[in-house]
């Protein structure tokens, strides 16, 4: 497979790349999005990885991304101070896999979606929160037990599989290694002008997802190669799910360890997926095109973060 190393661009390509920047239109629909990102807490490395989900937005002119972490520990004190102003944000990127919320703040969130607020949710954040039933509801298929819920896996055909409570494969993943990304949906927003399969770079497939599984919108797919560890199955990646007036996209990629590995992060495929996530959440359409560099089947594509990025964050 071949790579695109970093070294072969400037600082200023690599932002073209990244961003295919667009003109700011003056209509409303062309408005900058507000996105709220939080973590603070997760078993994987989130102080690498959400400086990098905020470095990737904040290089987009018609994104404004904040984050307001959580406290790192559960300390009531410091709980009692945080106080995320959902309503002000058009997205929130959950990159939080930690203790649950306080209750005013799990109300709070519940509102602001089913009164058409939007959220992303990364990778482990499937993982938390379980018997937060509205949680569950947004996100439909989440890291839970074989006997929580049912699961969703695409047979040979194409066709949605449903297996009930207590039925089938468990929740799971291999190891870490490339994968190719079969898109579902092709004229959906997010994922119109990809290529139907693609390569992903280097991450964990979640597989044997269970929950509530209603209202799934499945965008993309990966086969789940039993030789890595996985199931054998076309496990769901990328999907969404309405919620009251709002709606919530789950992306599993993104899955950096303590070893600090962010390959899967420096995927043009994870980033472009991040970007046009934000985008449809908060205005419904897609401006960037997809980028000249997207990997394909047969070769992956990263762009990494520069030395002065690093230095800014």
């Amino acid at each position: 497979m071949l790579h695109h190393p970093a070294a072969y661009f400037s600082n200023l390509l690599i932002i073209t790349l990244i961003c295919v920047g667009v003109s700011r239109g003056t209509e409303p629909s062309e408005r900058n999005i507000k996105v709220l990102v939080i973590s603070g807490q997760n078993n994987h490395n989130w102080k690498k990885t959400n400086p990098y989900l905020h470095w990737i937005l904040d290089h987009q002119e018609h994104i404004e991304a904040v984050v307001y972490n959580t406290p790192e520990t559960d300390d009531p004190a410091l709980w009692q101070n945080w106080k995320p102003k959902f309503s002000d944000h058009d997205v929130v990127l959950l990159n939080y896999n930690g203790q649950d919320w306080p209750e005013s703040i799990r109300d709070n969130f519940e509102v602001f979606i089913r009164t058409g607020g939007a959220a992303l949710i990364i990778h482990a954040s499937n993982n938390l929160f379980t018997g937060w039933d509205e949680y569950e509801k947004m996100v439909g298929l989440l890291w839970r037990d074989r006997d929580y819920g049912t699961s969703l896996f695409l047979d040979a055909s194409g066709n949605v599989v449903r297996e009930l409570a207590g039925e089938g494969r468990a929740m799971g993943h291999g190891g870490v290694f490339d994968w190719v990304v079969s898109v579902r949906e092709m004229d959906h927003p997010i994922t119109k002008g990809m290529p139907k399969h693609w390569m992903h770079c280097q991450d964990e497939l979640y597989h044997g997802q269970r929950g509530p599984a209603q209202n799934i919108n499945m965008l993309m797919t990966a086969y789940s190669d039993p030789k890595q560890g996985g199931s054998g199955q076309h496990e769901p990646v990328l999907w969404w799910v309405p919620y009251g007036e709002g709606k919530v996209v789950t992306n599993l990629m993104g899955h950096v360890w303590s070893d600090g590995q962010m390959d899967c992060l420096e995927c043009v495929g994870f980033q472009t997926i991040l970007t046009r996530s934000c985008e449809w959440l908060g205005t419904g359409n897609c401006r960037n095109p997809i980028p000249d560099n997207f990997p394909i089947v047969n070769r992956i594509s990263k762009i990494k973060r520069t030395n002065e990025s690093n230095a800014a964050e």
